[in-house]
């Protein structure tokens, strides 16, 4: 019985050790400090054309189509700092905005957002709304002890947003 208890007190101490070492993953923290986030967002903002017939048999389409309008303005690509402590966001957004030939500008802002459990074990969603804009869920699941956020979200379903936030 003495060697029973002994053994558990050892590997009890053992795994310990090895949790704060870090040789032992031990679950998520809460999500705390803040992080650097680059976040890319889709796009296929050309100008185009395609001219022919429709081949039934390999598919091929005839006809005009345009995949964004002269004068639009679309984004590409989200840099950010997410605070878990006062549950902001802040970004800029480098936007192009569609012609001949495009240009490109940036916009910037901050918001509040939300924290709920996320779709896996150890993650996390937050929820916020950018000025004039609608609402974004981002999943965020912490790697790396907590050190790195991998970052999944859409844009009211309209976007897929995929990306990665560092701790600062």
């Amino acid at each position: 019985m003495l060697k029973r208890t002994l053994f558990r007190t050892l590997l009890g101490s053992f795994a310990v050790v090895g949790a704060l070492a870090g040789f032992i993953p031990v679950a998520s923290a809460a999500l705390s400090g803040s992080c650097g986030m680059v976040v890319s967002l889709p796009h296929n903002y050309v100008l185009g054309s395609m001219s022919g017939t429709m081949n039934t048999g390999t598919g091929a389409y005839s006809g005009n189509f345009q995949l964004a309008t002269p004068g639009s303005t679309k984004g590409v690509n989200v840099l950010a700092v997410l605070d878990f402590n006062t549950s902001t966001i802040s970004f800029n957004v480098t936007q192009v905005t569609i012609g001949n030939p495009n240009s490109y500008g940036t916009s910037e802002a901050s918001t509040p957002f939300t924290t709920v459990a996320g779709p896996l074990p150890n993650s996390y969603t937050i929820t916020f709304t950018p000025p004039s804009s609608t609402a974004i869920n981002l999943n965020l699941l912490p790697v790396n002890s907590g050190n790195t956020i991998l970052v999944q979200g859409t844009a009211s379903g309209a976007s897929a947003l995929v990306g990665v936030c560092q701790a600062l």
